[in-house]
């Protein structure tokens, strides 16, 4: 009996072996579908979307992109919430929606218990830019002026909830400031406003950087950790005695629920296409800081990072 007993046992533990196996054999089998949190032609769309060329190549399924733009990514989080975790539906989670949204407002979604990341693939550089002939040749300057002039500056960005708009906000309670903001659409938007005199300047992510190549945007700041390598005399706002950065991720990412060997699938299919040298020409021409992190790692940085920021946003009197 006790001899049964242990080939019971044993017997059991092949058979789940074999289902795992087979589930991974087996899968995918169908199309699968990545949401992409921001409009077409911007640099998460296209990045996604050299993504999943590859994906399909490696996976042999189609990888069917879809753009679901709204709140900096939280309208598509919103949407990965509800649906089935068989591994058929990838989305962008990206820095808003993981880290900063669910600390202002109240959305229908949990970044630290809803999603599972299988992999961070890059992150953006983000900065403050005056038009070339602005009056304002530095970040103090800059901030001098708005505080004197209450009403008179507007920053265009794109989208709300974003890193650079934590950043504005941040800056408008510690420095007393009365700025308006401007959101556009996409990024291009606001560049073009500034170029335009529209705004007093514009916020973003690195899509700046031909315009400061040709000489018609100035630098002012950057909101990194460090500073950026191809301007290595712009402060950050650390430098400038600030005691924050703007947090930033692109991470591919499914409804919490999906089985691990999937998620390793999946894993080694996007380091894969991270690897290929045309993947790394596209971040580095979108200049976006390519970032690869695995799903073992992520739920760590994912979390902490979460904790920071909501710290950040409160002690700011920015939260919900």
């Amino acid at each position: 009996m006790k001899r049964f007993g242990i080939f019971l046992v044993v017997a059991v533990m092949l058979l789940t072996l074999m289902g795992t196996v087979c589930v991974a054999a087996d899968w995918p089998n169908k199309p699968i579908r990545l949401v992409i949190g921001y409009g077409a032609g911007g640099s998460t769309d296209m990045v996604s979307r050299l993504l999943a060329s590859k994906l399909e190549k490696e996976l042999g399924v189609s990888v069917i992109c879809e753009n679901k733009p709204g709140g900096g990514g939280t309208v598509t989080a919103s949407l990965a919430k509800a649906q089935k975790p068989d591994g058929n539906f990838l989305f962008t989670l990206v820095t808003a929606p993981a880290f900063l949204t669910p600390h202002r407002q109240d959305v229908p979604f949990n970044p630290i218990e809803d999603f599972t990341v299988i992999a961070r693939v890059a992150k953006w550089h983000y900065a403050l830019l005056v038009k070339a002939d602005a009056p304002w040749k530095d970040f103090k300057e800059f901030i001098a002026y708005a505080k004197a002039n209450p009403g008179k500056v507007s920053y265009g960005l794109s989208g709300v909830g974003n890193p650079q708009d934590l950043m504005m906000e941040y800056l408008k309670q510690v420095e007393g400031v009365n700025w308006k903001k401007i959101p556009y659409t996409k990024g291009p938007e606001a560049i073009a406003a500034t170029l335009g005199g529209h705004v007093s300047c514009m916020v973003g992510v690195a899509e700046w950087v031909p315009q400061v190549k040709e000489g018609t945007l100035r630098l002012l700041a950057t909101f990194d950790e460090e500073r950026m390598k191809m301007y290595p005399d712009v402060p950050t706002l650390g430098d400038l005695g600030y005691d924050i950065s703007a947090p930033s991720l692109y991470s591919i990412a499914a409804p919490k629920g999906i089985s691990q060997d999937k998620v390793e699938i999946l894993d080694a299919a996007i380091k894969k296409a991270f690897d290929e040298p045309d993947f790394q020409d596209l971040l580095d021409k979108m200049y976006m800081i390519p970032a690869y992190k695995g799903h073992a790692e992520m739920p760590e940085i994912i979390s902490s990072t979460y904790e920071k920021m909501g710290k950040v946003i409160k002690d700011a009197g920015l939260g919900k």
